[in-house]
C-alpha cells in the first residue's frame, strides 16, 4: 500500500489541477458532479490536511479509498468491502478514478469495475478473490504485477518459469522484504518448511536459501526453479534412514 505514513499536505508541484480547487476532497466530488452520480468523498486520515491527498468515498462497508502519491504523481485507488480489498492499483487520471468508485458504490462486482478499467489488475485476479482462490489470488498479484513493484520486477523472470510448473502452484506465495517465500498453509501463520528465493544485485540471478537458512545454491531463473524443486522433493522425502 503506498505511503500511507507520508506527509499529508498536497504537492501542488505535483498536482496543479488538483491543488487548484482545493485538495483531493473537492476534486473528486467535482468529478462526481460532473459524472451526475452521488458518493461524496470524506477525509481518510488526520488531521483535516488528509482531505488535500487522502479520501474515502462511501461510509458503509463497500466504500473506494483513493491516495494521492507524495513523491510522484500517482493516484492509487481501491475498491473495498470493510477491510478486503478486491482491487487495486494506480488510476490514470482523476476522472478514472472517480468513474471507478461510483461504479463500486453503484453495486457493480468487483469484477465487473475491473474488466472496465483495467488498471485494477486482471478480471482472472479479481475472479479469483471473489470466489476466495488465496493461493490463485496470491500467484497471479506476484506474476502479473500490475501495480510495478520493483520487488516483484526482479523476482519476475524466476515467477514467470515458477508460474507453470504444478509443484509450486500449491503452495501459497508472499514475499518478506525481497525475499520470495511460499507457505503449504494458506494464511498466516506460514509453515515455515519451504525454500526460499533471493533476488541478487545482478539481474535475473537468485540465491536459493533452504527454511533452516542453509544457502542452496545461487543461479539464474531456470537454475533456481530447479532448486527449489529439488529442496521440496527432499523435504517430502523426510531425512534419509540411518
Amino acid at each position: 500500500m503506498p505511503d500511507q505514513e507520508s506527509p499529508y499536505r498536497l504537492d501542488a508541484a505535483l498536482y496543479p489541477e488538483i491543488a487548484a480547487v482545493g485538495g483531493l476532497l473537492r476534486a473528486l466530488d467535482a468529478e462526481f458532479e460532473r459524472l451526475g452520480v452521488a458518493p461524496r468523498a470524506r477525509p481518510n486520515l488526520e488531521p483535516a490536511q488528509a482531505a488535500e491527498r487522502s479520501v474515502t468515498v462511501g461510509d458503509g462497508e463497500r466504500h473506494t479509498k483513493v491516495l494521492l502519491g507524495w513523491r510522484e504523481p500517482r493516484i492509487w485507488v481501491s475498491i473495498r468491502t470493510g477491510r478486503l480489498v478486491w482491487a487495486q492499483g494506480f488510476a490514470p487520471d482523476l476522472a478514472v478514478a472517480a468513474d471507478t468508485a461510483a461504479r463500486w458504490l453503484g453495486g457493480a462486482r468487483a469484477v465487473e469495475v475491473a474488466a472496465v478499467w483495467p488498471y485494477l489488475g486482471s478480471v482472472r485476479l479479481v475472479e479469483a478473490r471473489e470466489r476466495g482462490d488465496v493461493v490463485e489470488a496470491a500467484w497471479l498479484s506476484l506474476h502479473d504485477n500490475h501495480m510495478d513493484d520493483v520487488v516483484r520486477a526482479r523476482l519476475h523472470p524466476f515467477l514467470a518459469l515458477a508460474f507453470q510448473e504444478p509443484r509450486l502452484r500449491r503452495l501459497r506465495p508472499f514475499t518478506s522484504h525481497w525475499t520470495l517465500c511460499f507457505s503449504r498453509t494458506v494464511t498466516y501463520p506460514w509453515s515455515r518448511d519451504c525454500p526460499s528465493v533471493d533476488p541478487l544485485l545482478e539481474p535475473g540471478t537468485y540465491r536459493v536459501l533452504a527454511a533452516d537458512g542453509r544457502e542452496l545454491g545461487v543461479a539464474d531463473a531456470a537454475g533456481c526453479l530447479a532448486l527449489v524443486l529439488a529442496e521440496l522433493d527432499a523435504t517430502a522425502a523426510g531425512p534419509p534412514d540411518a
